[in-house]
């Protein structure tokens, strides 16, 4: 009590002393240069510079009482192939959501201690219909616009948000390099499909924001580049189109191969494709402006591609794995994605435990895996 006094008479006596005009000045000045400078710098700073490196994005997807304390294991999630017809896609959106949401919360990931939720949405290989920029579907070729497939991303969010408000969310709008543009002519620029692809992610980033979900959900684009579904060239053209638009500075998310594959033909001309170097691998899954891999890991050789790559750039880092694998009935843990195979999905390859446990076994990257999700193909 003594010392407080003390302190609170010291303080009194200072604000009683006199001080001239310029002592004044030369005491304020630095304050107030620095504050100028730091407005500036504000003002400066782009509207969209949100962090896009990987451990900033899931720090920041964290909420500040687990800030500290870094999740034991990646999230476990599933991914789609969209097959079913845009006449149809508000109601199946809404209960793919609903659906992926629901399991979320029954695996019990949607806590504090867990990072988000990553959801693949692959629309197919990009195309032009009439001169309309989107995407066939793999399996149903049906053509979404990109209109369309934002559309039917917000239905997939409104219907998340609506079940939890709480169960954090990374949705990746993605597609292929498979077979690009072909048979498009020139209506169809590789280039323009990654530009148009980032328009389509900036205008959901930006609706997310202006429905307040943006502390809860986040659209980044998604590319299943494989090395033996177009050249290196070409895949580099979407790479640069998207990044080159990417106004909110999303990773875009490389969920393909980097298998060592035979020259490609290109089905518009006949002539063999550009063939990969380890630099267009390199480019495509890290180096090219907010690139990420999330390798798929279905088998022994898949692994070793990415395992190898890693090795040749020891600074490529791996959000965690993708996975095709479904269930032949077995019963699973509450976090395995899996599901069953039926008649509707041709599993194939690792388990997703099995693959991450593979894949942690070998890489060289002292970050965490953020994520393990598991996207089945359909028959």
């Amino acid at each position: 009590m003594q010392e407080q006094r003390r302190s609170s008479y010291s303080y009194r006596s200072a604000r009683r002393r006199r001080f001239s005009p310029v002592a004044l000045i030369v005491a304020i000045l630095p304050f107030v240069l620095v504050l100028f400078l730091y407005t500036r710098a504000w003002d400066a700073a782009p509207r969209f510079a949100f962090p896009w490196n990987a451990a900033q994005w899931f720090a920041a997807l964290l909420p500040v009482s687990a800030h500290t304390t870094q999740p034991a294991r990646p999230t476990f999630s599933r991914s789609w192939y969209i097959e079913g017809s845009v006449a149809s896609k508000v109601g199946d959106m809404q209960a793919l959501g609903q659906q992926d949401v629901r399991w979320m919360l029954a695996s019990q990931q949607c806590s504090g201690s867990n990072y988000g939720s990553l959801v693949i949405l692959d629309f197919g290989e990009p195309h032009t219909s009439q001169g309309v920029y989107g995407t066939y579907t793999v399996k149903t070729n049906h053509f979404w616009s990109d209109t369309d497939i934002a559309d039917g991303a917000k239905q997939y969010m409104m219907a998340w948000h609506t079940v939890s408000s709480a169960c954090r969310l990374e949705l990746a709008i993605g597609l292929s390099n498979h077979h690009q543009c072909a048979y498009n002519g020139p209506s169809c620029s590789i280039t323009e499909v990654g530009t148009q692809w980032a328009d389509t992610v900036n205008g959901l980033n930006t609706w997310v924001k202006s429905r307040n979900y943006d502390k809860q959900i986040q659209v980044w684009g998604g590319y299943d580049a494989e090395t033996t579904w177009d050249g290196a060239d070409r895949t580099r053209q979407f790479v640069d189109g998207f990044n080159g638009n990417d106004a909110f500075k999303v990773p875009l998310v490389d969920f393909g191969d980097m298998r060592q594959g035979d020259p490609l033909t290109d089905p518009d001309t006949g002539q063999a494709e550009q063939r990969w170097t380890d630099e267009d691998r390199y480019y495509v899954a890290f180096k090219a402006g907010y690139d990420v891999p999330l390798p798929e890991i279905y088998d022994g050789p898949d692994l070793h591609d990415w395992v190898r790559l890693q090795q040749v750039y020891p600074d490529l880092n791996f959000l965690g794995i993708m996975t095709e694998a479904c269930s032949a009935g077995e019963r699973l843990s509450p976090i395995d994605p899996r599901v069953d195979c039926g008649s509707i999905f041709n599993g194939y390859g690792f388990p997703p435990v099995t693959a991450l446990s593979q894949l942690k076994q070998n890489i060289l990257q002292k970050d965490p895996l953020y994520y393990v999700t598991s996207m089945p193909v359909p028959f």
